[in-house]
């Protein structure tokens, strides 16, 4: 999600420092429309990468007998779930009416540029920190698994190290997923900048 929904304005207008030059009315709902366009191939994205997470970890909960992996992948399913649910919800492109006057189109594409930008910020909550559950307990229920095992037995750091290594992976993607949406995010912000300087000197 680190870099959908962001349209550059910089070609537009040039300089945000100084007055911003006039933009046309097409070239505004062309903005507009690009952005309908990203977001939607976000989710896009979004919703395959979500139909692969739910297959593997379904098929996880066949392949492990282990009960506390069981609920781990099944945490891991619902968490994915929610993640998709929150991104239709809050996350879908609408269209921008046909009709609409040049000081409407700008209200219209600058609440859109919000609305992405309030969601990339809050990726921590909403698209993050609902798999933590499920990869914690997955984690657990698969290091208990392999320490029932004679050579893991025998040699417990290896699979500590191993684990602690695939979890310091995790966390470490997390964080990056942030950082990157909250880059994204300021790039919206900045673009809300701009159409609220247009929108003064209209």
């Amino acid at each position: 999600m680190a870099n959908e929904a962001g349209t550059d304005m910089s070609s537009v207008w040039k300089n945000q420092s100084a007055v911003p030059p006039a933009i046309s009315f097409e070239q505004l709902r062309r903005k507009s429309q690009k952005l309908e366009k990203r977001v939607l191939w976000r989710n896009l994205q979004e919703y395959l990468a979500s139909i692969i997470v739910i297959a593997a970890f379904g098929y996880y909960i066949s392949l492990f007998h282990s009960t506390l992996v069981r609920i781990g992948c099944g945490l891991v399913i619902a968490g994915t779930l929610f993640v998709v649910y929150t991104l239709h919800k809050r996350g879908s492109a609408r269209i921008a009416p046909a009709d609409m006057a040049f000081l409407t189109c700008v209200d219209f594409h600058r609440h859109e540029l919000e609305r992405q930008r309030d969601l990339l910020l809050s990726v921590w909550s909403w698209y993050l920190l609902p798999f933590v559950p499920g990869m914690v307990v997955f984690l657990i229920g698969l290091f208990a698994m392999i320490m029932q095992q004679p050579n893991a037995a025998a040699h417990p750091g290896r699979v500590i190290a191993g684990l602690s290594i695939t979890a310091i992976g995790c966390a470490a993607a997390f964080i990056a997923i942030w950082k990157l949406n909250q880059w994204a995010a300021r790039k919206l912000q900045r673009e809300i900048d701009v159409l609220d300087s247009l929108k003064r000197e209209s």
